[in-house]
């Protein structure tokens, strides 16, 4: 979508409540240029001798009284119609915008920051809305005022209209200069605010860290630099809107001199009346409002096409068109309880210029050097079977689990769900059968059985409360909620503030049992919990699922002692697989990772009976 059409497309969500508005606006402008007509007549009237005067002059008074209560009201519904818009169109370009966000790829997310889209979906939709609203009103007053205005002043003085513009087109040659620079200071503007929002998500993320590192000052030093930027900036639009912009406003107050300058000359003259300079300093005055405004209007119109360029980054970004295809219940019942096969995974993550799997240089060529995060993997999860993953920090299983959800982007013919590619299936249809925990679990500020029961909405019988203290008991939650004072009631506070780490994966876990799926995905879901605890919440999920699937993730070996086949995996490959004993026959990294795990088992258990005092 072009600027152009964007701008038309979202005008046109409210077609109706603007053609209402010109209408107002223009008959607000009609009485406006009307009253000063009668107040004309009526000043005349004064110096007239006429027996019929007085009545004259009531008639005329009556009439300014009569035109000023129906230009209020009228104008009333000009800036209803003309204002309630632009907030209809902020509404529908939130709603645009969360679509959008909700269903881009983890491609587009990695180039824009959560910080940025935040200011995005702030500051710019802030000037889209005045765009939309004021800007739309200003526009149709100016218009209005400058064609119906000048009119009626040349029926009076064509020779004081003439001198009455040379003031203004002065005025406009100095403005030009101002408004050459202001747009693109306006840009930088909003790129600094994006820069700072993204800065200050980065640093409130990660609080608890500088303070430990005692590193606040070099933090503060961080902001400071990009505020100071920011300072810079609008202290630059500042100094134009305060310099060179008003000098519309002051073209207007000599335009007023030379009116009454030249204007007290031709009544001296005999070439006007008194009525008449009256009149045509009234409409000098209804000039003064859209001349002054006209400053406002192209600060609007800047910042409303700034605005516009922000969000069109995220409006014209791709939607694959693959996950706008949903399957029908017929098919989604076919691929139920199917077997999820790996053929030949392999995967690099891409670089800076190119969003695909096979990353290019600026060239054009094939950066054959970039790391393969994953080769060759092959395997199948069949239904009901158990699928253990072991590896430590780096060998690819956060990877792989991303590529088998389809949180990245894998190469067609490398995974199936079934007989279909997953690459044929939309996202959440896939997400329908295979379900990811991971260790990160994102909770709500809200309540603890509506951060279980999130994702269950779409459910066509709705969990009942049974079911939530059912997946709590098997998440081993259900002792440490009782002790809570509203129990389930209680709120976790933002993303779970409230709740231990290991109380946040295991509230994770109860809210994926919940809403049943053929394969359960459990990427290293446990690391925060004792193995005692962890023994029981995996007893308690194989009872619970039955002959569905699950595939868990974990560095420790005593979350996968009890799993159909184990997958050893270092650097990207597939080094062994097997049950726990045959491993620890035949894979000596196994075995070594294992002795080392229970020997410090052992070690712990041990410091936990002295009380962690050294003997």
């Amino acid at each position: 979508m072009t600027k152009s059409q964007f701008i038309w497309y979202y005008f046109l969500l409210n077609k109706y409540s603007y053609l209402f508005a010109v209408v107002c606006i223009f008959i607000v402008n009609w009485l406006l240029v009307e009253i000063p007509r009668y107040i004309q007549q009526a000043i005349d009237f004064l110096n007239m001798a006429s027996d019929d005067a007085p009545d004259l002059l009531l008639e005329n008074v009556q009439a300014v009284i009569v035109l000023s209560l129906a230009m209020i009201f009228v104008r009333i519904l000009s800036r209803i119609y003309a204002l309630n818009p632009g907030r209809l169109t902020e509404m529908a370009l939130k709603n645009d915008l969360f679509y959008r966000l909700n269903r881009l790829p983890q491609t587009f997310h990695n180039r824009y920051p959560s910080g940025k889209l935040i200011s995005i979906i702030n500051n710019d939709l802030n000037g889209i809305r005045v765009f939309y609203s004021l800007g739309f009103l200003h526009v149709f007053n100016i218009l209005f005022a400058f064609s119906l205005t000048p009119l009626w002043m040349w029926q009076i003085s064509p020779k004081l209209t003439f001198y009455s513009v040379i003031p203004i087109m002065i005025g406009f040659l100095f403005f030009r200069i101002g408004y050459s620079q202001l747009r693109q200071l306006q840009a930088q503007r909003l790129t600094r605010l994006q820069d700072l929002s993204e800065q200050l998500m980065h640093y409130l993320s990660g609080i608890d860290l500088i303070k430990n590192q005692q590193i606040g000052p070099w933090a503060s030093q961080k902001i400071e630099d990009v505020n100071q930027k920011l300072f810079i900036c609008t202290m630059q639009i500042t100094r134009i809107q305060t310099f060179v912009l008003p000098v519309i406003e002051y073209a207007n107050h000599l335009m007023k001199v030379l009116i009454l300058g030249l204007g007290g000359y031709y009544v001296l003259q005999s070439d006007l009346t008194i009525g008449e300079i009256t009149a045509f300093l009234s409409y000098s005055v209804l000039l003064a409002v859209p001349l002054m405004s006209l400053g406002r209007i192209l600060t609007v119109y800047q910042m409303g096409m700034v605005s516009i360029d922000s969000i069109q980054t995220i409006l014209n970004n791709p939607i694959y068109d693959q996950d706008m295809i949903f399957l029908g219940a017929p098919q989604k019942l076919q691929l139920k309880n199917s077997t999820l096969k790996v053929v030949d995974l392999s995967y690099r993550y891409p670089t800076t210029n190119d969003n695909k799997n096979n990353p290019i240089n600026l060239e054009g060529t094939p950066n054959l050097d970039h790391k393969w995060a994953l080769r060759n993997i092959n395997f199948t999860i069949e239904p009901g079977k158990k699928i253990g993953i072991l590896g430590s920090i780096g060998s690819g299983k956060s990877t792989l689990v991303n590529c088998l959800n389809h949180h990245l982007d894998v190469t067609p013919g490398q995974i199936f769900w079934g007989d279909k590619d997953i690459t044929q299936l939309s996202r959440q249809d896939l997400r329908s059968f295979v379900r990811t925990i991971t260790q990160n679990a994102y909770l709500f500020s809200d309540t603890i059985e509506k951060n279980v029961r999130f994702g269950s909405a779409k459910l066509s019988v709705t969990p009942s409360i049974d079911q939530v203290n059912q997946v709590l008991h098997i998440s081993q939650l259900s002792d440490d909620i009782r002790s809570f004072h509203n129990q389930e009631q209680t709120i976790v506070g933002e993303k779970g503030i409230m709740l231990s780490g290991g109380q946040k994966q295991r509230l994770s876990i109860a809210r994926a049992l919940l809403t049943q799926s053929d394969l359960i995905i459990m990427d290293n879901v446990l690391s925060a919990v004792d193995y005692e605890t962890e023994r029981n919440i995996l007893k308690a999920i194989f009872r619970h699922i039955d002959e569905k699937s699950l595939l868990v993730v974990s560095h420790r070996i005593s979350t996968l002692e009890n799993m159909d086949e184990i997958l050893v995996m270092e650097q990207g490959q597939i080094i062994a697989r097997g049950t726990h004993s045959q491993l620890l026959a035949s894979s000596l990294y196994y075995r070594q990772t294992f002795e080392l795990q229970q020997h410090n088992s052992q070690t712990q258990k041990s410091d936990a009976g002295t009380g962690g005092v050294d003997l």
